[in-house]
């Protein structure tokens, strides 16, 4: 227990970098509807009302705008209404690639650092082993 408490902070900031790998980064500028379905990228939409919506991609059907999301392995497409859209912004793919690599890169290289140090030990003493 002693071991845990005297590595608590290596142990926070692992799980902080591996959770900073599963991350999207979207661009501050906003797009309009027409640019997002064109773009036929991933999309953040925030409403008048505060709420943030993340879809897949943005379809048009008839003049009427469709946000395609993930739902298990289905796709499900949600009617967006125009009026309700404060803003719309699109994934930033280099970000968020440089986001992911740097999360990992940072757990990996703390884990190789605390092992190579002699910072983890197994417990076992002086003979070896599990």
């Amino acid at each position: 227990m002693a071991t845990f408490k005297k590595y608590r902070w290596l142990c926070s900031l692992l799980t902080i970098s591996i959770l900073f790998g599963s991350c999207q980064v979207y661009q501050k500028v906003p797009v309009s509807l027409e640019e997002a379905v064109a773009s036929n990228e991933r999309v953040k939409i925030v409403t008048i009302d505060n709420r943030k919506s993340f879809y897949k991609n943005i379809e048009k059907t008839d003049s009427i705008y469709y946000g395609v999301e993930e739902s298990g392995l289905e796709l499900v497409k949600k009617q967006l209404k125009k009026e309700e859209i404060q803003k719309i912004q699109l994934l930033n793919k280099p970000k968020s690639r440089l986001v992911s690599i740097a999360g990992v890169t940072v757990a990996v290289g703390l884990l190789t650092a605390l092992i190579s140090f002699g910072g983890v030990t197994t417990g076992a003493g002086p003979v070896g082993g599990f």
